[in-house]
């Protein structure tokens, strides 16, 4: 292969990597601000999303108005798959030496940690992780380390969080609030949540100021 044509077919490929990217973002952009798509910036994470949202639960109605809503059951069961397969095919030599880690009981107590914590979110997934709402009210369960009530009453906004893979709820007079970002009937509720929003935006609420903690995510 001549050198012109390799240039050529490095051009090529520069030209069509940027007009996959430039077609992602569109396409991505396409689908709303609060989308499921919305944080995901290459076809592999448009393919984890998807197969994370498949197989959604029904919807559990408790009475009085409230909806329960769990996550779908592709993440449950996607997650440990891809944790196992993680563990088992990574090598964590080149880590260890980059970090300067020699002792073999401590690469042992990070790596029953990281299992450790594993375990907790697949647990917190099956078990914990839910959200409960009406149009008065909603309580989230298992992102944070109590449930969190808030009343929709002043709700302003809902967004997806820019860094954090969760849907953030503002408020004119509470703290923001943080549910997951794969929820089953997701984008039913992100629509409810829009229209209890837009009905106090133009009733004069506005959100109140973001702190420095809220916008890390925390």
């Amino acid at each position: 292969m001549s050198h012109d044509q390799q240039i050529t077919y490095a051009i090529l490929s520069l030209v069509a990597v940027a007009t996959m990217c430039i077609g992602i973002r569109c396409w991505r952009n396409a689908k709303g601000a609060t989308s499921i798509y919305a944080q995901d910036e290459r076809f592999e994470d448009i393919g984890m999303t998807l197969l994370s949202s498949l197989f959604q639960t029904a919807p559990v109605k408790l009475g009085d108005g409230r909806i329960e809503l769990r996550p779908p059951m592709g993440l449950i069961l996607i997650a440990p798959f891809l944790a196992l397969v993680f563990t088992t095919y990574t090598d964590f030599g080149p880590l260890w030496e980059s970090l300067g880690i020699a002792s073999g009981w401590i690469r042992d107590v990070i790596y029953y940690g990281l299992a450790a914590v594993f375990c907790y979110s697949w647990f917190m997934l099956l078990f914990v992780q839910k959200v409960i709402y009406s149009d008065k009210q909603i309580t989230c369960h298992g992102v944070d380390l109590r449930s969190q009530t808030r009343d929709l009453d002043d709700l302003v906004g809902i967004r997806v969080h820019e860094k954090r893979p969760a849907l953030v709820l503002t408020f004119e007079r509470q703290k923001p609030l943080y549910i997951p970002k794969f929820l089953s009937h997701r984008a039913q509720f992100v629509s409810a949540m829009e229209k209890i929003a837009a009905q106090n935006t133009r009733d004069g609420m506005v959100a109140r100021p973001t702190s420095r903690q809220n916008r890390m995510g925390f």
